[in-house]
Formats: C-alpha cells, sequence, structure tokens
C-alpha cells in the first residue's frame, strides 16, 4: 500500500515535465501558423465564402475579423481575425490528442512523441490555416474519442451538430454505426443509421457521371500526410482493427479510409470535408510502433529505428514544403504551388501606402480578395480615378527571394482619361 501511495506522489512529477515541454512544442507551433498568416494572403474561395457564403465557418470568420476591426482598426490586419478562430480549434484537438494518447500509452513521453506526430502532420497545420470545418470534425471526433476511452460512453450531442455541420460527419455516423454494430449497442446502431442517413441527404457526397479518381485520392492523401507516413499509419490501422477490441479511436480513421477510397473509385470527392477523422488515430500508431522497438532485444531494434526516422524524415520535408514553400524561388522563377495564397495581401499593403481605397480591378477574382483589406470596400457611386492591371513593367512588384513573380500598373482610369 505504502508503495502505491509514494507511486502515485512521484507520477505528477513526471508528467509535469512532460506537461511543460508539450505546451513549449505547442507554443512553437502556433508561431509557426502565425507566421504563415502573415506570410499569406486570403484565397479566392475563402473571400467567395466569407462574403457569400453561410457555413458555420464562415460566420465564424466574420466573427474573427469583426474583433480584429474592433480592436486595431486595419484591414490589413485582417488574416489575423479571418484565420485565429481556426488556430484556436487546433490548439484544442492538440490538447486532446495529447490528453488522449495518455490514457492510451499512459507514459507521458509516449504521449509527448504523438502529440508531436500531430502537430507535424502537414494536413492538420493546413486544416489550422484555412477557412473551413474540417478543425471542426477534427475537434468533434476526439472529443467523442476522448469521452468514449475516459467514461466509455457516447457523446450523442455533437454527432447530432455534426449531421447539419458538414458531409465530413458521414464518417463518424458510419464509425459509430460500426461500433454499435461490433458491441451490440442496438439503439446506438439506429441513432447512428438515422445521423447518417440525414447527412447523406443534406450534403449528397455522392453525386455525378461515375469516374474514377482513385489514384489521384491516394496521391493527396499521401501528400496531406507525408507519404511514408501514410503508409505506415494504414498499415498499422488495418492490422490494428482485425486483431484488437474495436473503439472509436481506431473505427473512425479505419472507416474513414474505406469510405473515401470506395467513394473515389466512381467520383472526385472533397477530400478537405473527409481528411479531419482520418488523423486522430495516431494513438493507435505510436502504440505499434513503440511496441515494435521495445519488445526487441537493443541489438534487433535498428530496423525499426529506421521506420521512425522516415517517417519523420518525410514529415519534415512535408513541413518544410508548407511553411518554406517560397524557398522554391530560390532555384526557380516560375509560380509555385502556394501562389494561390500570396499576392493579395502584398498588393493591398502598396494601394494602401498610396492612399488609394478606391480603384478600378478589371481582374474579378483579385477585386473580391482585395475588397477583403479594404480596398473597393465601399462604393462611392462614381468611377474610381485609377485602374490597377497586370504589367510587366508595374510600379507594383510581388517579389520573393529576389524572383519577381508577378507585377502591377497603377493607370488613369479611361472615363476621366476620356473627360480630357
Amino acid at each position: 500500500m505504502q508503495n502505491k501511495i509514494e507511486r502515485f506522489k512521484v507520477l505528477p512529477n513526471a508528467y509535469y515535465k512532460t506537461h511543460i515541454f508539450f505546451c513549449v512544442l505547442l507554443i512553437f507551433d502556433i508561431f509557426l501558423l502565425i507566421f504563415m498568416i502573415e506570410q499569406t494572403s486570403i484565397y479566392i474561395k475563402e473571400a467567395e465564402g466569407f462574403f457569400l457564403d453561410s457555413r458555420f465557418c464562415y460566420h465564424l470568420a466574420n466573427f474573427g475579423v469583426a474583433c480584429i476591426n474592433f480592436l486595431f482598426q486595419d484591414p490589413l490586419l485582417n488574416d489575423y481575425g479571418l484565420r485565429l478562430p481556426f488556430v484556436f480549434i487546433h490548439i484544442i484537438n492538440c490538447v486532446l490528442i495529447y490528453n488522449i494518447s495518455l490514457l492510451v500509452l499512459r507514459k507521458a513521453n509516449d504521449a509527448l512523441l504523438c502529440a508531436v506526430l500531430f502537430m507535424m502532420i502537414p494536413g492538420v497545420s493546413i486544416e489550422a490555416l484555412i477557412v473551413s470545418n474540417v478543425g471542426i470534425i477534427t475537434f468533434i471526433a476526439l472529443l467523442l474519442i476522448f469521452y468514449q476511452i475516459k467514461y466509455n460512453k457516447i457523446l450523442y450531442t455533437p454527432l447530432v451538430v455534426i449531421v447539419f455541420l458538414d458531409s465530413g460527419g458521414a464518417i463518424l455516423c458510419l464509425a459509430l454505426f460500426f461500433y454499435a454494430l461490433l458491441h451490440r449497442k442496438t439503439r446506438t446502431l439506429l441513432f447512428a443509421i438515422v445521423c447518417f442517413g440525414i447527412n447523406m441527404s443534406i450534403f449528397s457526397p455522392i453525386h455525378g457521371v461515375p469516374q474514377s479518381y482513385f489514384l489521384d485520392t491516394i496521391g493527396f492523401l499521401s501528400l496531406l500526410f507525408s507519404p511514408a507516413l501514410f503508409i505506415y499509419y494504414v498499415a498499422v490501422l488495418y492490422f490494428y482493427t482485425f486483431h484488437n477490441k474495436s473503439s472509436l479511436l481506431n473505427l473512425i480513421p479505419f472507416i474513414g479510409f474505406i469510405f473515401i477510397l470506395l467513394l473515389s473509385t466512381r467520383q472526385q470527392i472533397k477530400i478537405e470535408s473527409f481528411l479531419p477523422p482520418l488523423s486522430v488515430g495516431l494513438p493507435i500508431f505510436v502504440q505499434k510502433i513503440l511496441f515494435d522497438i521495445r519488445c526487441r532485444l537493443p541489438q534487433f531494434r535498428w530496423r525499426y529505428y529506421v521506420r521512425v526516422w522516415i517517417v519523420l524524415l518525410f514529415l519534415l520535408l512535408g513541413n518544410l514544403g508548407l511553411f518554406g514553400n517560397k524557398l522554391t524561388y530560390l532555384v526557380t522563377h516560375e509560380r509555385n504551388y502556394a501562389y494561390s495564397f500570396y499576392e493579395a495581401k502584398e498588393i493591398a499593403r502598396e494601394l494602401h501606402k498610396r492612399k488609394i481605397t478606391y480603384i478600378e480591378i478589371p481582374n474579378q477574382k483579385l477585386k473580391l480578395r482585395l475588397k477583403f483589406y479594404g480596398i473597393n470596400a465601399t462604393s462611392q457611386g462614381i468611377p474610381p480615378v485609377y485602374m490597377l492591371r497586370e504589367s510587366n513593367n508595374g510600379s507594383i512588384k510581388i517579389m520573393y527571394f529576389g524572383t519577381i513573380v508577378s507585377q502591377y500598373q497603377i493607370v488613369k482610369n479611361n472615363f476621366y482619361g476620356n473627360m480630357k
């Protein structure tokens, strides 16, 4: 009895140090995300959603922007209001995956490794930066898993919410269906069927003429997870699901992968809607790789260490491609894969420096993006004096690492030129 009491007293101290280290790593992750917010501009689909869409994520984005405008009254800071609500949700998700890992893996250092891997997944970082329901779905999935593991009960209210939120809720409903089927829970099974039917009828994820996008989907998933983690992770989920007692922790990502791959054999899918539940099974992955290492003698562990280092290497390369994507301009003068998230803020900043907030913009997509930064935010009822057009000799130059990727020129509007 005395030994148990002493062990209980020592354990919190060991956990305390790990908790502090987790907080430090989480703060570092937040700084990286804030760095990306400063570097990027609003994407055209985000701009269309911000001004025209009524989905919950855009209501959240509008609320964030309204708060920033109230505090700073600087439209060039609108990006922070747009994205910080989703960064905050990402923080909650990291805390949840860490706590789930503590329950599953028992050791604090193992849970810390799982949380770090979660933060390093490129798709998880992307979902923290874009305006979508992705982070919210991840939060609900993690909340369901945490509650089921800790209390062995199902939280039904969040499931009802997610049914009407996004098509990604279909995966959670399917996972709950198979969980209820395997554990012989009749009421839960009926509830999952009803929720799945409602979600499918609202969002209609199955549509169009059958056409296979299977290989495209696999390629996209491997980029979001990094190729090495994707292959290893799916293999571990498959092994665990067929050799262990099923829980929401493994059923949600496993059913998610099956659902996505089957659906992609007949149509192109919105992968961003179905991505969130896929990453929540990481504690199982970490448990498996650590067991493979620890159950063997030191001289036979090297091949398993190599696997882990390969996974970490690919994750680092994936994060370098995400957070350091502008480095491509050091070796090429072509616009890179992330260019759609740049340009608008830089142009708006130059126009504000010239005291120009009302200008004709023939490019309608750029016009909507610049409106987000206070350019043409209000109509003045008269033709603008100036016009912004793309030109090889423009005074506004968008330049990254010495490479000019686009140029714009401010000229007199034709209306005022004809008056002369």
